[in-house]
């Protein structure tokens, strides 16, 4: 096959994968190219997913929570593929990698001009933690990522907004731990938006009922050192 990277025909292999996590449905490989040593796509059902292919119905620039088979396959593409292998997680910004989903975790995609170029997620109120089962008090972003092309365009400030709009009324967790990009945009926005000082919380997920801790307050913590 052509290989869009190596841009000429090369030698591929399939590697079948199993998103039962993401209800997805149907046959699901993931192609490598052998003789440029990386990842090509996903096929689904023999349609090619490219993470870097640009989708006419998806031509305005938001975040929208997964819903088709094909936006699910994109997110685990980011997630399992791009952020771990191009854009590596450091251990010193406190990044990681990030386990997969659960069935009920809301996922969204950020679209910019038909390509999916970030996500985030969310573990909605009362979901189990399958090793402590304890339930989370309030809704927690879990997870949250932007294409290093794409990054210092307010897509992380716009991640705060979007969670706002989907639970209003709510107080909101951020897992622990916080990345430091993460915690700087968070940081911007509550110098700014004093009503959420007292609405965002940093959860383990470890030991819910004693790990909450307000943002605000470790903040300001952290100035005073």
């Amino acid at each position: 096959m052509i290989c869009t990277r190596c841009a000429k025909c090369v030698r591929t292999v399939m590697i079948q994968l199993d998103l039962r996590n993401l209800n997805v449905q149907g046959n699901v490989c993931r192609v490598d190219c052998i003789d440029g040593d990386h990842f090509v796509d996903v096929i689904l059902n023999d349609e090619v997913i490219d993470v870097n292919n640009i989708y006419s119905d998806r031509l305005v620039d938001e975040w929208q929570q997964v819903q088709t088979d094909r936006d699910k396959v994109l997110f685990y593409i980011l997630s399992q593929i791009v952020y771990p292998n191009l854009d590596t997680p450091r251990a010193d910004k406190f990044e990681s990698l990030y386990a997969p989903v659960d069935e009920h975790d809301i996922v969204s995609l950020r679209w910019q001009k038909g390509k999916a170029v970030g996500f985030y997620t969310v573990k909605p109120t009362g979901t189990e933690i399958f090793s402590t089962k304890e339930r989370y008090v309030m809704p927690t972003v879990d997870t949250a990522y932007i294409r290093s092309e794409y990054r210092n365009q307010g897509f992380g400030t716009e991640i705060l907004s979007d969670v706002i709009a989907r639970f209003p009324n709510e107080d909101i967790g951020f897992s622990k731990p916080i990345s430091s990009s993460m915690l700087r945009i968070l940081k911007t926005f509550l110098m700014s938006h004093k009503e959420y000082r007292l609405r965002f919380w940093e959860i383990s997920d470890c030991d819910i009922g004693v790990s909450q801790q307000l943002i605000w307050c470790r903040l300001k913590k952290m100035v005073m050192k």
